[in-house]
């Protein structure tokens, strides 16, 4: 009975093992390859032509030596500002740009941004200072085209972060998050990847930080049935840090890619974006 108990001990302590080993590799890999993990880029051919039924213009941004970020700028007539767009973490602008005509239709230009990696845009990211710097560079150089006063800048999901980054370092008309998360390292330590220490996410893209410091409007769009991002733990916590600044509308049945598609949404947006 006691050798079969010792065996039965050394067995669990080796299957143990394998597993202690497992969940370090595990997070190994996750720290060394976390841009591959976090981000989802498509890339594009930089020969690759843009096809839209909208006017728009290609453009390429310098962010760094060397480093251009490949935007797309689709333009309507007699224009009441422009949108300044930071895409989710996922896709490229050539399906990105197809929201276009939701925001033309409000009367406004609007700028699509390919991050580095994305698309047609060069380099890869290192670090989340990197993230910033491009971020910054984008919103100075959309200031040559048009002043503060009609810009909105825009951020969905993983853009949320950048979005209000760009709108705490300056003064845009508004800033519009579309299911904002509170914390970038709350998201992915929580929410994500539970099993990844903190220490280990080396971006940290605290939104709730730059959104203390924003001063125009803030307007947050949410679906109550995003599985990915909590309204309750992200958006409502944003929510609550400036009640009287920052509006916040629940989509009814909109899961986190949905929000845009609902007919709620666009009644919102047509509000927000009336002036």
């Amino acid at each position: 009975m006691k050798l079969n108990f010792k065996r039965l001990l050394r067995r669990f302590l080796r299957v143990l093992g394998v597993l202690i080993i497992l969940h370090l590799l595990l997070l190994v890999f996750l720290y060394v390859k976390q841009e591959k993990f976090f981000f989802n880029p498509k890339k594009l051919d930089k020969d690759y032509v843009f096809t839209f039924k909208e006017p728009f213009e290609e453009l390429n941004i310098k962010v760094d030596e060397a480093i251009y970020l490949n935007a797309l700028l689709f333009k309507t007539p007699n224009p009441k500002g422009v949108i300044l767009y930071f895409h989710g973490n996922a896709g490229a602008i050539h399906d990105w740009g197809k929201r276009a005509p939701l925001y033309l239709d409000n009367g406004y230009d609007i700028l699509f941004v390919d991050y580095r990696g994305y698309g047609k845009s060069d380099g890869e990211y290192t670090e989340d200072t990197q993230l910033f710097n491009d971020a910054e560079k984008v919103y100075e150089y959309t200031k040559t085209l048009y002043t503060e006063d009609q810009i909105t800048v825009l951020g969905f999901s993983l853009g949320t972060g950048l979005a209000a980054y760009v709108a705490s370092q300056n003064h845009p008309h508004r800033l519009i998050l579309n299911a904002p998360y509170y914390s970038w390292k709350d998201l992915i330590t929580e929410d994500i990847a539970p099993l990844l220490p903190r220490f280990m996410v080396r971006y940290d893209i605290p939104t709730y930080k730059f959104v203390e410091k924003v001063t125009c409007p803030i307007y947050i769009f949410h679906g109550d049935k995003d599985f990915l991002v909590n309204v309750e733990t992200n958006s409502k916590k944003l929510q609550a840090i400036n009640p009287s600044n920052i509006h916040l509308t629940v989509i009814t049945d909109a899961s986190h890619n949905g929000i845009h598609i609902t007919k709620q949404y666009y009644d919102a947006l047509k509000e927000v974006l009336k002036d």
